[in-house]
């Protein structure tokens, strides 16, 4: 299966892809809006084929944030699922200090901890 994960945020939008059973962050999508969160990743989606898409789900206020735009995908009739992204932020921090990358090249975070989130799903999957 060929999934994508969305690491969902008001500026940033952290993507991460894997075929099969290993996550590798993708890119990183700048945004001003939900609505523009939204037309970004649908271009995406018209480009590429993705089984399954998994959107990281977060604690508090940015949860219920998160669970619209996941509502504004699944009324496209786009299959989605969430998955816990407790911590991954600060784990893709923590990972790419530990692998020795530069501060400047840290912007890439959102999409480590969109690897991070699907990682998890894909082990919690395959241990079924």
């Amino acid at each position: 299966m060929f999934y994508l994960c969305i690491d969902f945020g008001f500026k940033k939008i952290g993507l991460a892809t894997s075929f099969g059973e290993i996550a590798s962050p993708w890119k990183i999508l700048s945004t001003n809006s939900l609505k523009n969160s939204i037309s970004q990743i649908n271009k995406i989606l018209a480009e590429e084929k993705f089984d399954k898409i998994i959107v990281g789900l977060p604690e508090g206020k940015m949860g219920k944030n998160t669970l619209k735009f996941v509502s504004h995908l699944r009324k496209q009739g786009i299959n989605v699922e969430t998955a816990d992204e407790t911590l991954t932020s600060k784990n893709a921090t923590d990972l790419m200090i530990e692998t020795g990358v530069p501060r400047n090249k840290r912007k890439y975070q959102d999409a480590v901890a969109a690897s991070i989130i699907l990682q998890r799903y894909l082990d919690q999957k395959n241990n079924l």
